[in-house]
C-alpha cells in the first residue's frame, strides 16, 4: 500500500509546490514509483510548474465522476507522474475537495509514495488532506513568521492525529541574517530533515518546466531532496 505524504505549511510562499515536485522526482531517482498529487483546488500550480498551463483531465473532474484515474494521471518526461487540479475558477467552484478520500482510495495500491501538495492556510480544505495522509512535512522557510504560522499548521495536524515527520527548510541562505536549523528545531519541536539553499538553479529549472531534482540530479540541491526521500522511504518499510 501507498504512503501518504502531506507537504504543508502554513501560508503560500515557501516553495512548497517546487518542494512536492522535487521531492516526487527524488523518489523517482532512487526507483520508487511515486506520484504528485496537486491537492489545491483553491489556487493550483503544480502543473504549471511543469508547463501545463491547461491540463485537458485534472482532479477536479475526476471528484466528479467525470474522468477515469487513467484519464488525470499525467507523466512529465522525467518521468514523474502528477495529477493536476485545474487552474479554472468555474472548475473550482463546482469540486467538493471533501471527496478528495475518493481519489486516495484509487491510489493506494499503484504507487510507493502519494506526495501531496497540501493547500495553504488552516482552512477545511487543509483538513481534509491531513485527514487522510499518513503523516505531514513542515515546508519552512528561515523566518520568524514562517515559524508561526508553521506552529499552526502542526496544532491543526496533531487536531487531526497526523503525525509529522519532520520540517522542510527552504529558501536558506547559508546561515546569514536568518533562523538557524537549531533554531527552527526549538521552534517547531521537529527535526529539519532537509536544508535546501535558495539558488538559482530552481529558477532556471522552473523556467524549463522540469523539476531540479530531475536537470540537475547531482547537485547539492537535489541530494538534500534525496536525503528526504530516503528518510521518508526507510519509515514506509519499516
Amino acid at each position: 500500500m501507498a504512503k501518504f505524504v502531506a507537504l504543508v505549511s502554513g501560508k503560500g510562499g515557501t516553495g512548497k509546490t517546487t518542494s512536492a515536485l522535487n521531492l516526487g522526482q527524488a523518489f523517482i531517482n532512487t526507483g520508487k514509483k511515486a506520484i504528485v498529487v496537486d491537492a489545491n483546488l483553491t489556487t493550483p500550480n503544480l502543473a504549471l510548474h511543469l508547463g501545463v498551463l491547461q491540463p485537458k483531465s485534472t482532479l477536479n473532474q475526476f471528484l466528479r465522476k467525470e474522468s477515469s484515474l487513467n484519464d488525470i494521471l499525467h507523466t512529465h518526461p522525467s518521468g514523474l507522474s502528477f495529477i493536476p487540479a485545474s487552474p479554472s475558477y468555474a472548475e473550482f467552484k463546482r469540486t467538493d475537495s471533501a471527496t478528495l478520500g475518493n481519489l486516495f482510495n484509487h491510489l493506494e495500491n499503484i504507487a510507493d509514495i502519494i506526495v501531496v501538495d497540501a493547500p495553504s492556510g488552516l482552512g477545511q480544505d487543509v483538513e481534509n488532506v491531513l485527514r487522510l495522509c499518513d503523516e505531514a512535512l513542515v515546508v519552512v522557510n528561515p523566518t520568524p513568521s514562517s515559524m508561526m504560522d508553521a506552529l499552526k499548521t502542526i496544532k491543526l495536524a496533531e487536531k487531526n492525529e497526523t503525525p509529522i515527520s519532520g520540517a522542510l527548510l527552504n529558501m536558506s541562505h547559508n546561515g546569514r541574517h536568518e533562523l538557524s536549523v537549531k533554531e527552527v528545531e526549538e521552534i517547531l519541536g521537529h527535526a529539519v530533515i532537509a536544508n535546501v539553499k535558495h539558488h538559482r538553479k530552481f529558477r532556471k529549472a522552473l523556467h524549463q518546466h522540469v523539476p531540479l531534482a530531475y536537470r540537475y540530479k547531482r547537485s547539492g540541491l537535489s541530494k538534500e531532496f534525496t536525503k528526504l526521500a530516503n528518510y521518508l522511504s526507510l519509515e514506509h518499510s519499516a
